[in-house]
């Protein structure tokens, strides 16, 4: 044995050493944080879509403590490389790292499960404010995905459970596969949940608290008093009411049932609940009362029939394990009613939370991720990638399969009394409705109103409106679960003495304004008939009798109520006025206005304004936002001053009653006019030197600036700007021509030239 042990020490350091990353799979999964659960720095890590890589390298005497002796918990020195989904790589030297499980434990060759301690040899090191991670090699979950399935339920039950994420993991450049990263049980972990006071795990198979197993645990955070974990297994050699009186004060018997029921239903036979009572943690907070963790969850969603548990931890153990005892919380609370209907419930409150939660959905979702992309690379595993599909759809029938199972159990299971409460005002005229609930699903629930404890006829529904011969009377209501023809289970609801009818005062609501609607309170319903009456400064308004008034311009700045005379069989007629309101300015509705015309120098521009019925219209034009003195009218001429400017016009709308409504047209900006007039000059004079031409412009508009300039053959003559020009030496032999400019205010300047006139000596 030594020998061969030598061998496969050998054939792993050699493997080790010559290794190379051929596969080097990078960090994957898919942009997510849809099941990121916390808010520690830790959340964004554990997310089960998600694959990282960790690289750990191992100086060989650290591989050799570990290949001879595999199961020694001390912890070896070692660097790691972690890269997360981001892309961010870090970097951690000297950690801890050992070899973990029970069953799946094995030298590192064959695809050992490690533990990884940070802080191992460097005090306060971390990851992501982890101390510690845990590598599960799953070679006992074929599936892939069984644990972090398991896990999502557990914590989704309130059960205290570890998250999980998937790691690639490479020891020394050698690939060593697709690892479960599960999330160490530690303090940090533990107090994202609780205060905890002490940690225990079960370090043994059949771990449990009894005197007989009580060696079993061992302490893995608090201190060495174990008074607290002496108190619970001391509760388990009492039975029924005493023991149920004990374990309320020792546990947290609701973490605890929903703890068995979720292990129930998911046919968990290596946890605590069934025979073989392992993998599991035992916390106390610092109350002293535990709760149970569960921890590895490779034996959940078992395919082997004989596997699937019984509802109530009867018949055979599975694999005839042990003494073929279950636990000793399950057996105690198997046998006292209370416990037992806690825990049937329980595992109710299980099959619904897998539902809700859409675990085959789930599951599907992280299959989509590491099937192809990891799983085809494993080298190590027992399980190839067909094999992981197989019994990842396996939870295809098993769900299904453990819903029906359920189902048959609790349809040959009488009822519980359903949970019922009664909400709503005990007077006549007000409704009382039974809020009633049952988590058996196999149940139906019936309803039946009572006065002075006798069925009122033909009320069966979830409500009841109180009549007049509720007076005085006390009301109830009874709801049934039934089954069957299995015995009913019924909750009657405290009774409530009904009151007379008590008539509320009149009162108003609504928008106390010309124009608007208030309405008279309270409303005519089948018990009552109400007539109203308005006033206007304590008089009544003609003809208004209804439950609804509009104020008019007569009831501007006027004092407006209301009274309500109440009628009801069997009560005295009630009268009341409401509070006053003083009828405050209404509001106009909004007109539109248009400007009309053309915005050029000289034009008249003109306001289209929807009218309002009564209401006078005021305007203001404005250029550039700012009024323009005494333009005031519907119509405006444009001016010179407006040129290029924007033009729009106000319109105030006024009424009796009514606040002032202002509307604005649609803005204009007003460009320069044309001149009618813009002769073609001519030329008066002889073309000769030492002669004087003279420029004849014509008839231009009125009011036209003109301004001369003459040309040599198309070139500027310097200085040569008015009407006459003598002509010089220079002249001899050109054209001379003249250009009339004409400019006025508000219009387009225009120059004109005239026809050439050549110079002789």
């Amino acid at each position: 044995m030594v020998k061969k042990l030598r061998i496969l020490t050998l054939g792993l350091v050699i493997s080790l050493a010559t290794a190379s990353s051929a596969l080097a799979l990078p960090v994957s999964g898919i942009s997510t944080t849809e099941f990121n659960e916390g808010a520690d720095k830790a959340a964004a890590f554990y997310n089960p879509l998600v694959v990282n890589n960790v690289s750990l390298t191992l100086p060989q005497a650290s591989v050799d403590t570990l290949n001879n002796n595999p199961a020694t918990s001390v912890y070896q020195t070692a660097s790691v490389t972690i890269t997360t989904a981001d892309g961010t790589v870090t970097t951690l030297s000297n950690i801890g790292v050992r070899i973990k499980g029970q069953a799946t434990r094995t030298n590192l060759y064959g695809k050992a499960p490690l533990k990884l301690k940070f802080d191992a040899f460097v005090p306060g090191q971390k990851f992501m404010g982890l101390t510690r991670m845990t590598l599960n090699s799953m070679v006992q979950d074929p599936s892939y995905i069984h644990e972090a399935t398991a896990y999502r339920l557990y914590r989704a039950m309130g059960i205290i459970a570890p998250r999980t994420t998937y790691s690639w993991v490479t020891l020394n450049g050698a690939d060593f596969g697709l690892y479960m990263n599960i999330e160490s049980v530690d303090s940090q972990m533990l107090k994202r949940w609780l205060n905890p006071k002490h940690l225990y795990s079960s370090n043994c198979y059949g771990a449990d608290l009894t005197y007989y197993q009580s060696g079993c645990y061992d302490t893995n955070y608090g201190d060495s008093d174990r008074t607290d974990l002496n108190a619970a297994i001391a509760v388990s050699v009492l039975d029924g009411k005493d023991w149920w009186d004990a374990v309320n004060q020792v546990a947290d018997m609701n973490a605890v049932i929903n703890l068995m029921g979720t292990d129930i239903y998911t046919s968990n036979w290596d946890g605590y609940t069934d025979v073989v009572q392992n993998n599991y943690y035992i916390v106390f907070d610092t109350t002293g009362k535990l709760r149970i963790i569960p921890w590895g969850q490779d034996g959940a969603f078992p395919n082997d029939m004989s596997a699937q548990l019984d509802w109530l931890g009867q018949g055979p153990a599975f694999r005839n394990w042990g003494n073929g005892q279950r636990s000793v919380m399950l057996r105690k609370c198997v046998a006292y009613d209370p416990c037992q209907r806690l825990l049937v419930k329980a595992e109710a409150a299980a099959k619904a939370k897998a539902e809700q939660l859409d675990l085959i959905g789930f599951k599907n979702k992280i299959a989509n991720v590491i099937n192809n992309a990891y799983i085809t690379h494993e080298t190590r595993s027992y399980s190839d990638v067909n094999s992981a599909r197989w019994w990842q759809n396996w939870l295809d029938t098993f769900f299904p399969m453990r819903t029906l199972a359920l189902t048959n159990f609790l349809q040959g299971r009488a009822p519980d009394a359903p949970d019922l409460s009664l909400n709503g005002a005990a007077t006549v005229g007000s409704t009382l409705t039974a809020v009633a609930s049952t988590w058996d699903f196999t149940s139906q629930l019936s309803y039946k109103w009572l006065r002075s404890g006798l069925p009122i006829s033909g009320q069966t529904s979830a409500s009841y409106t109180l009549t007049a011969q509720d007076a005085g009377k006390l009301v109830s209501v009874s709801v049934t679960a039934t089954k069957g023809n299995l015995p009913p289970a019924t909750t009657t609801s405290q009774a409530v003495l009904v009151a007379g009818y008590v008539a509320p005062t009149a009162y108003l609501t609504g928008d106390a304004m010309v124009g608007g609607t208030l309405v008279a309170k309270p409303s005519n319903d089948t018990n009552l008939t109400i007539s109203y009456k308005w006033f206007r400064s304590g008089r009544a308004i003609s003809g208004a009798t209804s439950d609804t008034y509009v104020p008019t311009v007569s009831d501007y700045m006027k004092v407006i109520s209301v009274t309500a005379t109440i009628d009801q069989v069997g009560y005295a007629r009630v009268v009341s006025s409401s509070n006053d309101v003083v009828i405050a300015a209404g509001n106009l509705p909004t007109p539109t206005i248009q400007i009309a015309g053309s915005a050029v120098m000289a034009n008249s521009l003109s306001v289209n304004a929807q009218s309002i019925t009564g209401a006078r219209i005021s305007y203001q034009w404005l250029r550039d936002s700012v009024p323009i003195q005494g333009a005031t009218r519907s119509s405006y001429l444009l001016t010179a001053n407006d040129t290029k400017k924007s033009i729009n016009v106000r319109a105030t709308y006024t009424k009796t009653g009514y606040n002032p409504t202002v509307v604005f047209g649609t803005a204009l900006t007003v460009t320069e006019g044309t001149l009618t007039k813009s002769p073609v000059p001519n030329v008066s004079g002889t073309a000769k030197v030492g002669k004087s031409l003279s420029a004849v412009p014509g008839s231009w508009d009125s009011g036209v600036l003109l301004k001369y300039q003459w040309y040599r053959d198309g070139v500027v003559i310097a200085n040569a700007t008015s009407k006459t020009y003598k002509l010089t030496s220079l002249d001899v032999g050109t054209n001379i021509t003249v250009a009339v400019t004409g400019s006025k205010p508000g219009y387009l300047a225009i120059t004109r030239t005239s026809q050439s006139y050549p110079v002789i000596q």
